[in-house]
């Protein structure tokens, strides 16, 4: 074979070489530049519909061990899970008489859960209910949330609870407030006592977790102690309302009731769990 023969196979044995070089080099090129398959996309299915809630009544009597029974005022028919309102009654009062005016300024769209607390004396020997020591009203609010819970179970919808007060209820509300504002994040008391809030109380529930505070008055002898109350509650930088429903006295009458609806409306504004207001 001639020299100029055996050059020739040569060069064209490195050009396949570098032919194939090239090739392996633009095939593991494309595998690298390969975009990932595209991450599934998070299902937009709504959650199903729970049956709809079904009670024996729109106020069902609960047991709370340890304590007088507590009521609860039912959202019958819901198909989704309702929060928690919890109403305080005054010092002679019923827990499901809150419950029903409590439940006609929610519009029925929660659960309107009415403590019993404890028997006292009423005018002409009525039997009434008031309130015990501030661990005994804890205590019971903490058998009447388990009992609640236990009973209507998946429609009862987790997360912080709305709390409302009225007269000798209010002091037990601000000292909750205090002590567990994660939970109590939203919180009406209508009438108020000296005393019962201060500027330390409002900077530590707005600083635990506290969301709005709404103070509605309807009796000239609460509306200096609350006029002050939400002075230290816009201080500590809470969302905060006083709400001056005129000279209807102390009660939780017809009227206060049609005066606190649309103030309720704005305490729970920015709570997705309630259901819009049928108006």
């Amino acid at each position: 074979m001639s020299d100029d023969s055996q050059r020739q196979r040569i060069v064209v044995a490195l050009a396949l070489l570098t032919l194939a070089a090239s090739i392996y080099g633009l095939v593991r090129l494309s595998r690298h530049q390969r975009p990932a398959p595209a991450a599934a996309a998070p299902s937009s299915k709504p959650a199903p519909a729970l049956p709809p809630l079904a009670a024996e009544s729109w106020l069902t009597e609960l047991e709370v061990p340890g304590f007088g029974s507590s009521y609860v005022a039912v959202p019958i028919g819901a198909r989704e899970p309702r929060p928690i309102v919890i109403a305080l009654h005054g010092g002679a009062d019923r827990p499901e008489w809150a419950c029903g005016t409590w439940t006609g300024i929610t519009k029925a769209r929660a659960f309107v859960l009415c403590p019993r607390g404890v028997e006292t004396s009423g005018s002409g020997g009525a039997l009434r209910y008031g309130w015990g020591s501030q661990a005994e009203v804890e205590r019971e609010l903490r058998g009447a949330l388990k009992a609640l819970k236990a009973r209507f179970a998946e429609h009862v919808a987790s997360g912080p609870v709305t709390l409302v007060a009225f007269a000798a209820g209010v002091k037990y509300a601000l000292e909750l407030a205090r002590t567990e504002p994660p939970f109590f994040a939203r919180i009406l008391v209508v009438g108020s006592e000296p005393d019962t809030w201060s500027a330390g109380r409002a900077a530590v529930y707005a600083r635990a977790g506290g969301k709005r505070l709404l103070f509605a008055v309807s009796d000239p002898a609460s509306r200096a102690s609350s006029s002050t109350y939400w002075v230290f509650a816009r201080g500590a930088g809470l969302e905060t309302k006083l709400s001056d429903l005129g000279d209807l006295g102390l009660v939780l009458d017809a009227a206060v009731a049609r005066a606190l609806t649309p103030q309720f409306e704005w305490l729970v504004s920015d709570d997705p769990r309630y259901p819009k207001s049928p108006g």
